[in-house]
């Protein structure tokens, strides 16, 4: 029998309803949705999608930040905070101004009066200015910070952790609140689409009830792809923020673009650097720090040049030489390969100098020629290990002026080790995790030492 059905009405199936009493339901109104009133709409003028920071950063959206560990995403999420509560631009672009919430379960209090200190000095506030507009939370070492679990069936129940969260947001009046990072926040299967779908709408039910943004921080995939787990990621935001280092020879050298872009251009981008555990434009640095960055950068570069010429060479049994008055010294040979990419002999045999003082070439045994019977010996990568011999080597069997380490003849250069080398300083930490590296805290203007606490 077809149960009768009636427009607007849902009907339960009762447990009779194959019996004697089929036929009887019971009846309730349906929920409808909510429908726009295009009425409305016809007299009033459409809005275009707002911004915290354009193009990057849509206002009342889920912005997911994602990238290698290591590329200061977090440090950037502070960056973004602070500006927006200082009034203050963000890598020369503007941030709605606000007060904002940076919650992280990756590093503790101590880390974040650091990076925050750091970043105030490099933005040109003070961490007084910031008192009472930006609030910082740390849930390193908390239990149950997941904002929500699955049950057996797949639906979403939301955990005291996430009605904190609410609170925390309403108590400050956040509008723009980050999230540091996913992986301690949800706790379902990432690669199960329905459930990642149900967490970032769980998500927008925030940015709707309370009008703020949401900086949600994801960790790159083994496979480097752009985000962790599920496509749904990237299906169920409509912004994403992609972190990655930008120059092979810069290691503090840093890209941001917009890979999944809903209101504007997909392939934006920023060049700028972390410095100083804050980030900044190279434009924007001082003159002289400018120079110094740059002589590192063509160091560094050239260094790997002249190590890609010695490894091709070394690979084809075409063994170099340290010595200019030698017929296959290193630097006139290299100059002519392709992958010296047009470096000259000048700054090839300035790259030799530099690697030989910071240990990372020296002469040593390169194989055993079989034919000739006899080891051969050349410029090569350090192993920062005893040079390698040949089972058959002995000590008669050990040319003349061998470069043998335990040994000196005059007539190689001295290797050098534990000498600085090209760079400057160290280069940026992995900001997500925590560190103790830090001999001393250096504070933003207006800070006093008295306040600091270790």
């Amino acid at each position: 029998m077809t149960p009768p059905h009636r427009h607007g009405m849902t009907r339960t199936l009762r447990s009779d309803d194959f019996g004697a009493d089929a036929g009887i339901y019971d009846e309730a109104p349906a929920e409808a949705f909510e429908l726009a009133d295009l009425a409305l709409w016809a007299r009033t003028a459409p809005t275009p999608k707002a911004f915290v920071m354009p193009p990057f950063i849509p206002r009342d959206d889920v912005v997911i930040i994602t990238g290698d560990g290591g590329t200061n995403k977090s440090t950037l999420a502070l960056q973004i905070s602070a500006c927006a509560a200082a009034s203050k631009r963000m890598l020369g672009m503007d941030v709605a101004p606000g007060p904002a919430l940076y919650i992280t379960a990756e590093d503790d209090q101590r880390e974040n009066h650091w990076r925050l200190a750091k970043i105030a000095g490099a933005i040109g506030t003070t961490l007084n200015d910031l008192a009472g507009r930006l609030h910082v939370a740390s849930l390193r070492g908390r239990l149950n910070n997941e904002l929500a679990t699955f049950e057996g069936d797949g639906r979403l129940r939301t955990t005291p952790a996430y009605r904190m969260l609410r609170a925390t947001i309403e108590q400050t009046g956040a509008k723009l609140v980050t999230l540091d990072n996913v992986a301690h926040l949800f706790a379902g299967n990432e690669n199960d689409r329905s459930q990642v779908t149900a967490f970032i709408n769980l998500l927008y039910q925030l940015c709707g009830d309370l009008d703020v943004t949401i900086l949600l921080i994801a960790h790159r995939n083994k496979s480097g792809d752009s985000y962790s787990g599920s496509t749904a990621w990237l299906n169920a935001v409509r912004s994403q923020v992609l972190l990655e280092r930008s120059d092979e020879h810069d290691a503090d050298l840093r890209r941001m673009s917009l890979g999944k872009a809903n209101y504007a251009r997909a392939g934006e981008e920023v060049i700028f650097r972390w410095h100083d555990f804050a980030l900044i434009r190279n434009d924007d640095l001082p003159a002289r720090v400018g120079a110094e960055l740059a002589a590192t950068i063509q160091a560094n570069a050239d260094n790997a040049i002249f190590l890609r010429c010695l490894a091709e060479r070394n690979r084809q049994h075409r063994q170099v030489s340290e010595k200019p008055t030698a017929a296959n010294y290193a630097p006139k040979h290299f100059e002519t390969m392709a992958e010296a990419k047009g470096l000259k002999r000048k700054r090839l045999e300035a790259a030799m100098d530099r690697l030989f003082r910071i240990g990372a070439i020296e002469r040593g045994f390169l194989y055993r020629d079989t034919g000739e019977g006899k080891d051969i010996y050349g410029l090569r990568e350090a192993t920062g290990e005893q040079p390698e011999t040949s089972p058959e080597t002995s000590r008669k069997h050990l040319p003349e002026g061998s470069g043998n380490p335990q040994e000196t003849t005059g007539n190689t250069p001295p290797i050098y080790k534990y000498i600085p080398g090209a760079a400057t300083r160290a280069a940026a930490p992995d900001d997500e995790v925590g560190s103790s590296h830090h001999s001393q805290l250096i504070l933003a203007p207006g800070e006093e030492a008295d306040n600091v606490d270790f």
